[in-house]
């Protein structure tokens, strides 16, 4: 896909990944749709970098919230009238054994890391399927591929993401591909900046939004395929 002038969505932008990921779309020409749960104040910082290179658009979003999803939708539609990449990025981590964490911990991480994920789809994919190509980009982790202690509930959530990921692949229309994208531990407020640089696995989303990668339609990309983990 030639990402120029595309519309592209990047759930949880305005920090970490996300954050990375939006400003490299940018670079390329993308009109990126940024987007914040709590911290405004980062993500104006965001838009404003994006809207040096191109035409952005920032939103707040809970993807907990099918009324927040629809809002924002709707703010994108108002503003550039189609939809073409959505990269569901937002994401949720307690690292503690099961036992230790929170019922409201528990809940968080399938909340946001699974039924937010999926419930941005479902919204999201009327408008991808008007067009003529268009993409679904979900970021696991490889706690979907492998298990860890103390991560019981993100890496149940993140083997979630997968298995719907293949699923989907199985029943979306040809001109919408899915794919899903699995980082190592990465450098982000959520890991206390422990791991690979995001500016590593936005490279690798970016790849995978203009299809270099040689995948197909519901495959994993793996970090660890392209970096060795820091």
């Amino acid at each position: 896909m030639d990402i120029k002038n595309k519309i592209i969505l990047v759930t949880g932008s305005s920090s970490g990944i996300g954050r990375e990921t939006a400003l490299q779309l940018a670079e390329k020409g993308a009109n990126v749709v940024v987007t914040y749960f709590s911290n405004k104040v980062e993500g104006e910082k965001i838009l404003s970098q994006c809207n040096k290179l191109g035409n952005a658009l920032l939103v707040s979003l809970d993807v907990r919230k099918k009324d927040s999803i629809k809002k924002a939708l709707d703010e994108i539609i108002k503003k550039f009238g189609k939809l073409d990449v959505l990269i569901n990025n937002s994401g949720y981590f307690v690292y503690k054994n099961f036992e230790d964490q929170s019922i409201e911990e528990i809940m968080e991480q399938v909340e946001v890391n699974l039924i937010g994920l999926m419930l941005t789809t479902k919204l999201a994919l009327p408008i991808l399927k008007k067009q003529k190509e268009s993409l679904i980009i979900n970021i696991a982790s490889i706690s979907g591929k492998n298990i860890y202690t103390q991560e019981a509930p993100y890496c149940a959530t993140k083997f979630g993401v997968r298995a719907f990921t293949k699923t989907l692949a199985l029943e979306l229309p040809k001109n919408i591909k899915i794919y899903v994208v699995n980082p190592t531990l990465t450098a982000t407020k959520m890991t206390d900046l422990e791991g690979m640089p995001a500016k590593n696995v936005a490279e690798i989303i970016v790849k995978t939004v203009e299809e270099k990668l040689e995948k197909k339609s519901g495959d994993d990309i793996d970090l660890t395929d392209y970096f060795k983990s820091k």
